[in-house]
């Protein structure tokens, strides 16, 4: 055996991070010169690339490489920071971190439970002042997106007031209308904070604007957080679904908490075995699960909820015959026998549109459990979903589509919807997905058939500043098929009277419009297009939230940024000390170079090297022999 050592060093990892938020400025301190810090930042980072590997990164909202150093960022996620480094860097041998930051963050988990996970000391260098500045401000409004038509609904408003003690403001909420509410203020302490309570009228319907505002004080630090602009949809009045079940089950209550997530239903459980013609009366839809059952065919049930839209919900215990008689849409041919189905996404349904997102994310869930057997669609009908048996995709419906009586009808072909809930909050910490499924279902389901020949519309009609906006649109033929062989212009116009001009990029059967980030203010759209002689038009209007999270702290927190220090083994530094780094570094007996050795072991036989040495000198020993002779 011949033993091969080969020696590997790796110098230690060394982070470089900057904090890139508007906030850095905002809250700097009165000696704080930015030209300087950047000088010296550029300085530490030539000094320590000669002895260690050097990775840079700057952070707002997002984690990305390089050193930026403009200050714009709306929102500060120093959490990320640390997560990232933790997964991509795991195996690497990260000597220190360096972070320069105020301390202040608005978005993501705590930094300074994320700084645990990190195996070398954090250096951080503590920007802004920990003097809080003459300011008042809105830290935070709760409200109902939702409100009805003829109601009043509740604001809270929580304010915020620092080294204003004996001052005053008025508290305003205005409508495009005049002003709705306002209230005086009195400041009494240097850190003051009140939650105050406005009632504001749902006067017309429609998507309807408020600003709330808090008039200035004397020699304030910032004015732009005085104000705050919300937007509540008015409508008529709330759906009511009502839930069929044959028996409990967990699939119920993740209904249920689906569909009330949206302000804008309400949902009644009953079991079918309890029914009344009366329950029914003042539902707009009905969901059957497992209903008709092998214990209770419910054909009175079935008979008097005909009037209504459905969705049937179909699992083991459900009667395939009994329900194939009672719709026109699915016929199942079953032995009785159940089996796992994933969800594979339609890419031809448009009658509405999940995000991308969570598709991704259904698509991912577990199978549902569906009836075995042979699937046929009796009439006209759009699939949102088709099952999927292990790696192979069918053709056999999910969750179907049809419209029946003017009435439209749903089926789905599977239990299983409370792990999709569960598995959507483990993998996410939220229901978006599972949430979002259901309510398009429901408001699909209960909503009367739109005829118009040429439909735009965006996602949500509120998005945030830093939020790309897409729109989708539709064009009909006179047949209502989906045509997309005319170009669509669209024109949105903000408050201030400034135009964007757009054409919509062709997608297989439809159009979509991805815009972009758009300014904050409030956007009406006019879009066009042309098909054979008919000009088509569509109007609607969107809201660009304004981010103002960085203005609501004007105090470092200088505590944060000791606390991640000190826990891992670093020091807490100011921007007059950065030049010291690269000595404290060195002085850190943890931030080391390794030494990696790697033996390996191979037969002299399986060396080839040795193996044609030898061919050459036996060759070459014959040769010779052959040239004098001997041979």
């Amino acid at each position: 055996m011949v033993k091969t050592t080969e020696e590997r060093i790796e110098r230690p990892l060394i982070i470089l991070a900057l904090d890139n938020s508007s906030s850095i400025l905002s809250s700097k301190a009165s000696n704080f010169d930015p030209k300087s810090y950047v000088s010296q930042i550029k300085n530490l980072e030539k000094d320590l690339s000669a002895d260690y590997d050097l990775r840079t990164f700057y952070f707002d909202s997002e984690l990305k490489e390089g050193l930026k150093t403009t200050f714009d960022g709306n929102q500060t996620d120093i959490s990320k920071l640390f997560k990232q480094v933790n997964d991509q860097f795991s195996n690497r041998n990260i000597g220190a971190i360096i972070l320069a930051s105020d301390g202040i963050y608005n978005r993501g988990g705590s930094p300074q439970y994320e700084s645990q996970k990190i195996p070398g000391p954090i250096y951080t260098i503590a920007l802004g002042d920990t003097i809080a500045k003459r300011d008042l401000l809105i830290s935070n409004i709760n409200y109902n997106e939702i409100a009805y038509l003829g109601n009043d609904f509740e604001v809270e408003i929580n304010l915020e007031a620092f080294q204003a003690k004996g001052s005053t403001s008025l508290l305003t909420v205005s409508s495009p209308s005049g002003i709705v509410y306002s209230k005086s203020i009195s400041i009494s302490s240097d850190e003051f904070r009140q939650s105050l309570k406005a009632i504001l009228p749902a006067s017309r319907l429609g998507l309807q604007s408020f600003k709330v505002q808090f008039s200035k004080l004397n020699n304030e630090w910032s004015l732009e957080n005085n104000s705050q602009s919300i937007f509540v949809e008015v409508i008529n009045g709330k759906k009511q679904v009502l839930i069929l079940a044959n028996a409990p089950h967990p699939d119920i209550t993740a209904l249920k908490q689906s569909i009330e997530n949206n302000k804008n239903y309400t949902a009644k459980v009953l079991l079918a075995s309890d029914f009344k013609v009366s329950d029914s009366r003042d539902s707009d839809l009905i969901i059957l699960h497992q209903v008709p059952s092998k214990s209770n065919r419910a054909l009175d049930i079935l008979r008097q909820t005909s009037n209504k839209s459905r969705l049937f919900i179909l699992g083991a215990q459900s009667d395939i015959p009994a329900f194939a008689s009672v719709q026109s849409i699915l016929g199942i041919s079953s032995p009785g026998m159940m089996q796992e189905a994933l969800a594979n996404i339609k890419t031809d349904f448009y009658a509405f549109t999940l995000s991308e997102a969570n598709k991704l994310k259904i698509r991912n869930f577990s199978p549902l459990l569906t009836p075995f057997g042979t699937y046929t669609l009796k009439g006209p009908a759009i699939a949102l979903m088709s099952q999927q048996i292990g790696k192979a995709v069918t053709d056999q419906p999910l969750l179907v589509f049809a419209e029946e009586n003017g009435l439209r009808t749903g089926i789905l072909t599977g239990e299983g919807l409370w792990r999709w809930r569960l598995e959507d909050f483990q993998e996410n910490s939220n229901h978006d997905a599972s949430n979002e499924l259901v309510q398009k279902t429901i408001q699909y389901l209960v909503s009367s058939d739109d005829k118009r020949k040429f439909r735009v519309y965006t996602s949500k009609n509120t998005f945030d500043e830093n939020e790309a906006l897409i729109l989708n649109a539709e064009l009909y033929n006179d047949a209502f098929d989906l045509v997309n062989t005319s170009d669509v212009n669209i024109s949105l116009k903000n408050n201030s009277g400034k135009t964007f001009s757009y054409l919509f990029s062709k997608t297989s059967n439809a159009y979509q419009l991805k815009a972009g980030i758009l300014p904050s203010g409030t956007y009406t759209y006019q879009a066009k297009t042309k098909l054979g002689k008919n000009l088509y038009q569509a109007e609607g209007q969107f809201i660009v939230n304004a981010q103002q999270l960085e203005l609501k702290q004007s105090r470092a927190n200088h505590q944060l940024m000791y606390l991640i220090a000190s826990q891992s083994g670093g020091k807490m530094l100011f921007p007059n000390q950065i030049s010291a780094i690269p000595d404290l570094i060195k002085a850190n007996e943890t931030v080391k170079t390794i030494a990696y050795e790697d033996r390996t072991y191979e037969e002299l036989v399986d060396i080839k090297s040795i193996f044609f040495l030898l061919l050459l000198l036996l060759s070459g020993e014959w040769l010779m022999r052959k040239r004098n002779g001997e041979i």
